[in-house]
C-alpha cells in the first residue's frame, strides 16, 4: 500500500500515515489484526512517570471531553511496573485530565492498547474495535486446526501469487485459504462491520468505501480438497457467507489420489499431528508425492518441521518462519524446476 514503515517489532508493524488513511486502512488490510495510533512512546519506572508521559501526549486531538476509555490490552515485559490494572487505571486517568472529561460519557468508546517493555511504555488507540480484523464473520464452523484467517491472507501474499494463476489447496480443511484468496482477487472488502473509529467525532462523515459486487469478476479463483466430507460441505458454507462461492470449488478427495494439474499455485496448511491425531511418520514422504502431481507449479507448505527440505530432497527458494498458535512454524515456497 506504499506506507513507509519505520520499524518492525514483535507481532507489529510501525510506519507512518495520515488519519484519513484510517479508513482506507481498516477496509482493505487482509493479513494486519487491527489498525492502532500510536499516541506517546516514553520511559516509565514508577506511575508518576507513568502519568506524565501519557498526559504530554495529544489526546485532546482526537478523543473529545465525553469520551469513555477502555484499556482493552495492557501487556508488560521485563518492566518494573507490573500491575495491570493499576497501569490501565492510571493511563486512563492521565487521559481524562488531559481532555478535561466532563465526566458526561456520550457513549462514543476509546479502545486503548498499552505495551510495556523494559520500562519504555507505547500507549495506542485501537481504530479497529473490539472485532479483529481476522474476523471475517464468515467461518462459523472450522476444522480441528484452523488457520486464523489473517495468518492465511498473510501466506498468500508471502507466496507471491498471482491472481489470474489458479489457486489450489490440497487440504483445504475448512477453506480458509481457498476463500481469502478468492476475496483478495475479486477485491472484497473488510466492510459489512463497524469500526471503533466510526463513532468518534474526528471522523464524523467519513466516506467508507463498499466492495461494488457489479464490478466483479465471475472467474474461478481457487480450488480446495480434502479427505473429509463433512469438511468440504462446512467449506461450502463458509465461501458462500463469504460471498465467493461462484468463485471457488471444494471436492472431497484425498491428496494420495489427485489428478496432475500444471502451472498452477498451490498453498497448503497440511496436517502435522500436533493437534491432529494419526499422521503417520511417513506422511511428509508421501507428501512429496505433491511435486508430482502438481507440474510446472509453485507449491508452499506450512509445517513445524525444520527439515522439510532434506525430506523431499529440494531446496526452498524461502522460508519464512513465525509463531503459530504459539508454535514455531515454517513456511516453505517451493518454486516449479
Amino acid at each position: 500500500m506504499n506506507f513507509k514503515i519505520l520499524k518492525v517489532t514483535a507481532g507489529h508493524i510501525h510506519f507512518a500515515g495520515e488519519l484519513s488513511d484510517i479508513a482506507k486502512l481498516n477496509l482493505t488490510l487482509r493479513s494486519a489484526e487491527r489498525v492502532l495510533i500510536k499516541m506517546a512512546e516514553f520511559e516509565a519506572k514508577t506511575f508518576d512517570e507513568l502519568f506524565e508521559g501519557t498526559f504530554s501526549a495529544d489526546w485532546q486531538d482526537l478523543v473529545h471531553n465525553r469520551a469513555s476509555l477502555i484499556v482493552e490490552k495492557v501487556k508488560v515485559r521485563n518492566s518494573k511496573l507490573s500491575a495491570t490494572g493499576a497501569i490501565a487505571s492510571v493511563i486512563k486517568k492521565a487521559i481524562y485530565e488531559k481532555i478535561e472529561s466532563r465526566n458526561e460519557p456520550d457513549g462514543t468508546v476509546y479502545p486503548l492498547y498499552v505495551y510495556l517493555k523494559n520500562d519504555i511504555a507505547s500507549v495506542f488507540l485501537d481504530t479497529t474495535g473490539s472485532r479483529a480484523l481476522s474476523k471475517r464473520g464468515y467461518r462459523l464452523k472450522t476444522s480441528i486446526a484452523p488457520l486464523r484467517e489473517t495468518i492465511a491472507a498473510g501466506l498468500i501474499i508471502v507466496s507471491g501469487w498471482n491472481t489470474q494463476r489458479l489457486l489450489v489447496d490440497p487440504f483445504c480443511g475448512s477453506g480458509t485459504i481457498c476463500i481469502e484468496a478468492a476475496r483478495m482477487a475479486l477485491g472484497i472488502l473488510n466492510d459489512g462491520r463497524e469500526f471503533a473509529f466510526q463513532s468518534w467525532p474526528i471522523f464524523k462523515g467519513v466516506k467508507m468505501e463498499k466492495t461494488d459486487v457489479k464490478k466483479r469478476e465471475n472467474r474461478l479463483v481457487s480450488l480446495g480438497f480434502d479427505r473429509d466430507p463433512s469438511m468440504v460441505s462446512i467449506a461450502r458454507e463458509n465461501a458462500l457467507r463469504a460471498g465467493v462461492i461462484d468463485s471457488v470449488r471444494f471436492s472431497n478427495k484425498a491428496f494420495e489420489v489427485l489428478e496432475s494439474f500444471k502451472n498452477v499455485h498451490v498453498v497448503t496448511n497440511p496436517p502435522y499431528g500436533l493437534r491432529i491425531k494419526n499422521v503417520d511418520e511417513d506422511f511428509y514422504s508421501r507428501l512429496a508425492r505433491l511435486f508430482d502431481v502438481f507440474e510446472d507449479s509453485t507449491i508452499c507448505f506450512l509445517s513445524p518441521a525444520e527439515n522439510l527440505e532434506r525430506v523431499f530432497g529440494r531446496k526452498a527458494s524461502k522460508r519464512v518462519k513465525f509463531q503459530n498458535s504459539g508454535v514455531w512454524t515454517y513456511f516453505y515456497i517451493f518454486e516449479s524446476r
